[in-house]
């Protein structure tokens, strides 16, 4: 299949949330918190694991990748891909957060959000008869590819490219294999409501390790933001130009710094709850980033296991043995002064076999952020910063 084909059928699910939303305001309160536990659980397990300075997770697309992965999945499977994801007993869960990445308008190019799902079908795989018009009433057009051709990695890479505006080309290094490969996008790009002052001077920040580095700090003093405060935390929920995005900053009032095991206590803090508008200042490190891994060490450890998918695969795409094998996520944001960029694809791939009045928030050492859509509760990006002048994978 020529790579202009691919594109088009892919592109047709390149969607923004900005331009329309599912759900009401409920259904948006419980997403976020599903996704507020993912992100806590995803980041902890993921610093217990590989300690790094710097982790950025997407808990979007991979709601969006998996989502789509358990329309097929057994009713065990479908639990399994619920209960990793943050939704608890709700099965319905993934499914929701994939609606939200496939919203029935198309966005601008330029719109602030975009997003895209689509999913890849090996070329050898016997779908069953029912599998293309399921997929057909939720508005997703399948591809068939040769999984164990390099020329399927030139395609699954260039949707990736066109699916993040060119923020991630590259998502896979060698041919994927076995029976689909799910995949979930997105790419964000947005101002402030209120810019930062535009000189933002070095000043020093903490590393976990304790070491200390000259970064450069933005300021903003602002009457009106949205605070939360308690004895160890303090933080701002920072709005965007039409407010239908923001980005919660946690700063520990400490010099250690947020670490992994705090998320957890702060998961209402990342969802925007308790917030109230009050006088404040903050201090922001300026920084730009990229990350990337595979995710399904930490999955199987949260429950959504190839053990759990093995025995029944996926009956609602094939008859085949499919089980998970891989969940390869990238992220990339970049936070300065005037906005934020940032851009996450997560591919799931399967194998044949499943003042007392002034607030101060000051991220002088390691920091947490959650950047959500206010609309559809999902989490775009969320992360713990440790040094900002890291810039690579």
């Amino acid at each position: 299949m020529p790579k202009s084909t691919l594109l088009a059928g892919l592109a047709a699910s390149l969607m923004a949330l900005a331009s329309a939303h599912a759900g009401n305001a409920g259904d948006s309160k419980a997403m976020l918190a599903a996704q507020a536990g993912l992100a806590a659980e995803l980041i902890d397990r993921t610093l217990a694991k590989e300690g790094a300075a710097n982790i950025i997770v997407s808990p979007a697309s991979l709601a969006a990748a998996l989502g789509l992965a358990s329309l097929g999945a057994s009713d065990q499977g479908k639990a399994s891909i619920a209960k990793g994801l943050g939704f608890g007993g709700e099965i319905k869960g993934p499914e929701t957060a994939l609606e939200a990445m496939t919203p029935e308008k198309p966005s601008a190019a330029d719109a602030p959000l975009t997003t895209a799902v689509a999913i890849v079908f090996d070329d050898k795989l016997v779908l069953v008869p029912d599998a293309l018009s399921m997929l057909a009433g939720h508005r997703i057009k399948p591809s068939i590819e040769d999984l164990d051709g390099p020329t399927s990695v030139e395609h699954i890479n260039g949707w990736v490219s066109q699916a993040t505006r060119g923020a991630i080309p590259v998502i896979l290094d060698a041919p994927p294999g076995g029976g689909f490969v799910s995949l979930g996008a997105l790419s964000f790009k947005a101002r402030w409501k209120t810019s930062f002052d535009r000189e933002s001077p070095a000043s020093p920040f903490q590393r976990p390790d304790g070491s200390t580095i000259s970064v450069p700090m933005m300021h903003l003093a602002v009457d009106g933001q949205r605070f939360r405060s308690d004895e160890k935390f303090t933080a701002v929920d920072l709005a965007y130009a039409g407010e239908s995005y923001s980005m919660v900053v946690v700063a520990a009032r400490s010099g250690k710094g947020v670490g992994g095991s705090d998320l957890k206590a702060l998961t209402s803090w990342l969802q925007g709850e308790k917030f109230e508008a009050a006088k404040g200042e903050i201090f922001l490190p300026r920084f730009s980033l990229n990350d990337g891994r595979d995710l399904m060490p930490i999955l199987n450890a949260m429950g959504v296991a190839p053990e759990n998918a093995k025995d029944a695969g996926f009956p609602g795409f094939t008859k085949e043995n499919i089980s998970l094998a891989r969940v390869l996520q990238k992220t990339m944001i970049k936070v300065d002064e005037n906005g934020t960029e940032a851009a996450a694809a997560t591919a799931v791939i399967t194998e044949r076999s499943i003042d007392p009045k002034l607030i101060r928030v000051v991220a002088d050492a390691r920091f947490a952020f959650a950047l959500r859509d206010t609309k559809t509760g999902l989490l775009l990006a969320a992360g713990l910063i440790g040094d900002p002048l890291l810039a690579g994978e």
